[in-house]
């Protein structure tokens, strides 16, 4: 008999017990894989933001964590537009609003200037593009405008104040694909912020590296009280950013120490089980390091029935978690490539933290006792 017919047939013999500790597993690790899959999807989306649009610099109130709660007088746009390497500049005014009766709690809206080089990558569907004298027209990402169920020419109420849609929108970022989009005048006067914006977008006259870091200390040195990052540091910086990293290492951190002892506790009751079985194969010449190769060799099978059955239900789950309106603008069905890798090495290492221990045990059975085991 072979040694891998031989790893099958011990993996087989508990059906029942393997296919739950494989189901155990499969939960454990696709609760990970989606986890960091929805934060890397996240960093992605709004990286596609500021890429689509070549933006370089974002400018925001220093110690503000996020656009949210960044205030910047719109005049400084006039000088800044006169420093040195700068190509361009448009200010942006963000907030969020809800759609009750659509079960939407927040939706991100913003503001812009028409015409400006925000609207870089944004592709209209139907309808037209905001144009610079609109007041109360509105446009609505692809991914909105199909769970409001509102399309091009029809009336919207935002936040009570009613809205002619203008268009329908799909860009890059899948969190432009869920916003809607007004003039930066009109939602400063809904917000009460009058002449104020959340931060600035600027695009540099050279995007190297070096060239960037000086037109960046121009920047805070011209306006104190401000701080300017290049799009990535700005993204991964981010608070809603590190808080999903922080969730999906936790989570990883719980699943594989669950994962781990469920594995240990199957393997553990395996080599139980067939304690004379292993004493035979000793008595029969079979060396320790064999024994060890046996136990470790089912223990990773088992590890990767319930990564694979893991990505599975993964892709599963988002598609899932995609069908409730209040996560359909927020989280991308598409697991990114780089997390299936991730399933295999997690349960790679589930199978060397269940296994290792009980594969040294069964090798160290003596041949002698282990046949007397009844």
């Amino acid at each position: 008999m072979r040694f891998t017919t031989l790893i099958a047939k011990n993996v087989l013999h508990r059906p029942v017990r393997t296919a739950l500790t494989a189901l155990g597993l499969a939960i454990a690790i696709s609760a990970v894989i989606v986890l960091v899959g929805i934060s890397w999807n996240f960093e992605r989306g709004f990286l596609a933001i500021y890429r689509s649009k070549g933006i370089d610099l974002i400018l925001v109130r220093a110690g503000s964590t996020n656009q949210l709660s960044s205030s910047l007088d719109e005049g400084i746009e006039t000088r800044l537009r006169k420093l040195d390497g700068v190509a361009d500049v448009a200010p942006t005014l963000v907030d969020t609003v809800a759609f009750e009766d659509k079960n939407l709690a927040a939706v991100l809206v913003d503001g812009w200037r028409g015409g400006s080089l925000l609207f870089r990558g944004v592709r209209i569907l139907e309808g037209r593009m905001l144009d610079p004298r609109d007041r109360d027209a509105i446009l609505l990402g692809r991914i909105l405008s199909l769970n409001l169920g509102a399309h091009s020419g029809e009336k919207l109420d935002v936040a009570g104040r009613t809205f002619q849609v203008v268009g329908v929108f799909e860009s890059d970022s899948l969190f432009e694909n869920g916003a809607l989009i007004m003039p930066i005048e009109t939602l400063q006067t809904m917000m009460g912020r009058e002449n104020q914006v959340t931060g600035f977008v600027i695009k540099a006259r050279s995007a190297e590296t070096r060239d960037l870091d000086a037109l960046r200390k121009r920047v805070e040195q011209a306006f104190p009280g401000t701080a300017a990052s290049p799009a990535r540091d700005y993204v991964t910086g981010d608070t809603q950013i590190r808080l999903s990293r922080a969730m999906a290492g936790t989570t990883a951190l719980v699943a594989f120490f669950l994962g781990g002892v469920g594995m240990l506790n199957t393997m553990l009751m395996a080599i139980f089980e067939r304690t004379r079985e292993l004493g035979l194969l000793r008595a029969v010449g079979w060396r320790r390091r064999r024994v060890i190769l046996l136990v470790l060799g089912e223990s990773f099978a088992l590890a990767l029935v319930g990564s694979l059955l893991g990505c599975l239900l993964a892709v599963i789950g988002l598609r899932v978690l995609t069908l409730f309106p209040t996560a359909a603008g927020f989280i991308d069905p598409n697991l990114p490539p780089e997390v299936m890798p991730l399933a295999l090495l997690m349960g790679v290492g589930l199978s060397l933290l269940g296994g290792t221990y009980p594969a040294i045990r069964a090798a160290s059975l003596d041949p002698i006792q282990a046949l007397r085991h009844e």
